[in-house]
């Protein structure tokens, strides 16, 4: 059990350091952790690491929610990867604050074949990469067989492929993994060097008595090896979407694949249940994406006039669904302690639900307001529950500093009053730094037991990491302004972080 905490969420990518190659990668967990632990913070909490396609950015839209994506992986220390010729990879890549997706690609592949070239001829390690492929062999034969065949078939969609291949006749597929076994073993590798860095990481952290947070992305996408190799788990007819909502008046279309729900409950929810067994080996906490699409699942046709329906269709059923759905997923996370991210369009019902089933929402203390109240004054963060998890924002949020410079001053002044910093937070004019710790201290003092806010908010910048329902080269690319090395040679970071680290002292979430 997590104890009193706080945390910091930062995606992976958005990490520097002085060694990586173009984004955050798997190793620079390490210091990571010793940064947020010197301000006091226990709980690096990440987004999804799927992997996704060579034009895709988005981790909510991965080519397989089981593997990680290689991108992420640490060259450091592998084999035939010597010092040149990874100084040569940096060189490459160059030491700009953003770097193309193709071209960290185009860095990083080559060096993961020459080490799994290198490994192979020594053989060192063989024992060891055949013990991972049986322990993961529920996924990663469709996985690696799929990667393969994507590059076979110049990643064009699967349904595209031959028909035998596509409905996966099994001669056809035979065939296939053995025309293709060099390819499949190197992705299987890339996967056993990845999972090898990870696990390294989550024994620094329980090391230092911190913690790892990941996300379960809400479903697979369409054009992903977990929906080829389970199609009859999935009605690839409609998508999947949010209904009209605060960021979409016409609501979304996500792309995602409707589950098939009463085949997939024929199934004991086996895509679901191996998708969080393979995530309680990963993480310490594990965010719930979209946790009302389980009781519910808002979904289109392929008309684009249709309007979006709910299914199941009737509140009852989706009761049922969502409890049978959570508990499934609980008994496969075992001790890893589940959040779910219940924002949005969400029954009252559903969050009374979670709360039943022992599982935290979030509270995000902009949008925490007394809606039936005539001046819908703002809930005091003293009044959250025990039982949630308590924010600034989140991943698809504007930050702290951003919101504040958009609303109006007399909803700057029910903000300051409802949480008692009358004569702290001055509503006619920016928010100033004492401001912004004054509004954590608040925060960090509530009964949640997991307080954890996005890292621009702990430092007052204002990029944003995804503008949701928008198409932008800049959504799914944002990296700290500074690497860590020199975060720790700043002298107004450090006066930050000890401000931070008594704020979660001061609020016993750090001892």
């Amino acid at each position: 059990m997590l104890p009193r905490s706080a945390g910091i969420l930062i995606p992976l990518f958005s990490i520097r350091t002085r060694d990586n190659l173009g984004r955050g990668e798997i190793l620079d967990l390490a210091p990571m952790i010793d940064f947020a632990l010197s301000m006091g913070h226990r709980v690096i909490q990440l987004l999804p690491l799927d992997e996704t396609g060579p034009d895709d950015l988005s981790p909510y839209s991965a080519m397989s929610v089981m593997a990680i994506d290689p991108t992420f992986i640490s060259m450091s220390g592998l084999p035939g990867v010597g010092r040149v010729v990874l100084a040569r990879a940096r060189e490459a890549v160059g030491r700009a604050r953003f770097v193309e997706r193709p071209i960290i690609r185009s860095a990083k592949f080559p060096l993961l074949e020459r080490a799994y070239r290198a490994s192979r001829a020594r053989g060192d390690q063989r024992a060891q990469f055949d013990a991972f492929v049986e322990t993961n062999s529920y996924w990663i034969h469709d996985y690696a067989l799929f990667r393969a065949l994507k590059e076979r078939f110049n990643w064009t969609s699967w349904e595209t492929w031959p028909a035998e291949i596509a409905k996966r006749d099994p001669e056809a597929l035979a065939l296939a993994r053995r025309e293709l076994a060099d390819a499949i073993e190197m992705y299987s590798y890339w996967q056993y060097i990845a999972h090898r860095q990870w696990s390294e990481m989550r024994a620094y952290a329980a090391s230092r008595g911190a913690f790892i947070g990941g996300d379960l992305a809400f479903s697979p996408c369409h054009d992903s090896a977990e929906v080829w190799a389970n199609q009859d788990e999935f009605d690839l007819s409609r998508t999947v979407g949010a209904p009209p909502d605060g960021f979409n008046p016409k609501g979304q279309r996500w792309g995602l694949p409707l589950p098939n729900w009463n085949a997939m409950r024929a199934q004991g929810f086996k895509v679901l249940r191996n998708r969080a067994r393979h995530a309680s080996t990963l993480y310490d906490l594990l965010r719930i994406d979209h946790v009302v699409g389980l009781f519910r699942t808002f979904n289109f046709g392929s008309d684009l006039a249709e309007p979006g329906v709910f299914t199941p269709v009737n509140e009852h059923d989706e009761l049922l669904q969502g409890e049978e759905v959570i508990r499934a997923i609980k008994e496969e996370a075992g001790a890893t302690e589940l959040i779910a991210e219940d924002l949005g369009t969400v029954p009252p019902w559903v969050r009374a639900s979670l709360t039943n089933l022992g599982v935290p929402g979030y509270k995000v203390m902009q949008w925490e307001r007394d809606w039936g109240h005539g001046d819908e004054p703002f809930i005091s963060p003293a009044a959250y529950p025990e039982l949630s998890l308590a924010t600034t924002g989140t991943h698809d949020t504007e930050p702290l500093t951003v919101w504040w410079r958009a609303q109006p001053i007399e909803v700057r002044e029910k903000f300051a009053r409802s949480l008692g910093l009358e004569g702290k937070v001055s509503p006619r004019s920016m928010l100033e730094e004492s401001a912004r710790f004054a509004i954590l201290a608040a925060l960090y003092a509530a009964p949640s037991k997991l307080v954890i806010v996005p890292i621009q908010d702990l430092f007052g910048w204002s990029a944003q990491i995804n503008r949701p329902g928008t198409i932008s080269a800049w959504n799914w690319t944002y990296r700290i302004p500074l690497t860590l090395e020199r975060m720790r040679r700043s002298r107004a970071i450090l006066e930050d972080v000890a401000k931070l680290r008594e704020i979660a002292i001061r609020s016993g979430r750090f001892a």
